[in-house]
């Protein structure tokens, strides 16, 4: 059981299963550091990782001063999933990782909030007079009215966008749980401006492409491209605080919480299977979502201009 192949397979499992493209990269990163440190011990084979080499990788995780509780977990969650997944199927006999725990969630630090003012400024740096300034102010209007993940709105197809009603349809979720999220007028009108304008002139080369958002050569967005893309947006914002993609998530829920959304509504909109997972973030049916978001995201609030030319 060759490390490097027995990794390549469960990383192709992962893909089979259709992950989310998030959890894959943060599991291809923590299994290759975990490949890096067999190699420096000489072990090639899965076959002669013990419990003792699994306690002292983790020892060597933990000694890290220089990341958080959270991230030190990913470098452990993934080497627990692969040899779970090998003892499950009967390539193993014995898991090495049994008994050790990654972090305790008490632990985990919520990342960082923009304030209303910082979304703002994040929202005007776009050039829209390009075609990719219009899809990135698009994407990051989006990211703040529906409080979707990242790698949920990168996996959106363009069936899943119903304008008429003002809805998008979040299929691969975490968790295969499905959901509807309002839109909000003021984000829609991006994304019909980038549905009518700039994904016809993207789709050129690529007319069998139903992922909704495109790069310029017509292939599907990936996460390195809009991570990217939004830390260089924070940059001439010269904001204080590093802009990621999760941050919109995070932003919207607290917003919308500051201005009086009901927490129950907020949790169905990010589609959080407990209650106290939203809590750390600051039974209801779909319309009563629409309406709560309508009534309380501060887009939806003021009578804003889009600003679309």
């Amino acid at each position: 059981m060759e490390v490097q192949v027995t990794i390549t397979e469960f990383m192709n499992l992962l893909e089979t299963f259709n992950y989310a493209s998030g959890t894959v990269a943060n599991y291809r990163y923590g299994l290759k550091r975990f490949k890096d440190y067999l190699q420096e011990r000489g072990i090639t084979d899965m076959r002669k990782v013990t419990a003792q080499i699994i306690l002292d990788y983790q020892a060597l995780v933990m000694a890290n001063t220089a990341h958080a509780t959270e991230s030190k977990a990913m470098r452990i969650r993934p080497v627990k999933r692969l040899f779970e997944y090998l003892t499950n199927n009967n390539f193993l006999l014995i898991n090495p990782t049994e008994g050790i725990i990654e972090t305790h969630r008490r632990e985990k630090v919520i990342g960082l909030t923009y304030t209303q003012a910082e979304i703002k400024k994040l929202l005007e740096q776009p050039n829209m007079s390009l075609n990719s300034g219009i899809r990135d102010r698009t994407i990051m209007e989006l990211l703040y009215a529906t409080a979707m993940r990242a790698d949920e709105m990168l996996s959106l197809d363009v069936h899943d966008v119903n304008l008429k009603d003002g809805v998008i349809f979040v299929r691969k979720a975490k968790g295969k749980r499905q959901r509807v999220v309002p839109i909000g007028k003021h984000a829609a009108a991006f994304l019909r401006e980038y549905l009518e304008k700039i994904r016809p002139h993207h789709n050129k080369k690529q007319l069998k492409e139903r992922r909704l958002f495109l790069n310029n050569k017509g292939k599907p967005m990936t996460y390195q491209n809009l991570q990217h893309n939004i830390y260089l947006y924070g940059k001439s914002a010269k904001l204080s605080k590093t802009a990621a993609p999760h941050a919109f998530r995070r932003s919207c829920a607290t917003h919308m919480m500051l201005t009086g959304a009901d927490i129950r509504h907020i949790q169905k909109l990010l589609g959080h299977a407990r209650l106290s997972t939203t809590q750390q973030y600051c039974k209801v049916i779909p319309i009563d979502i629409k309406k709560t978001h309508k009534e309380t995201h501060p887009n939806e609030c003021k009578g804003t201009d889009t600003g679309i030319p």
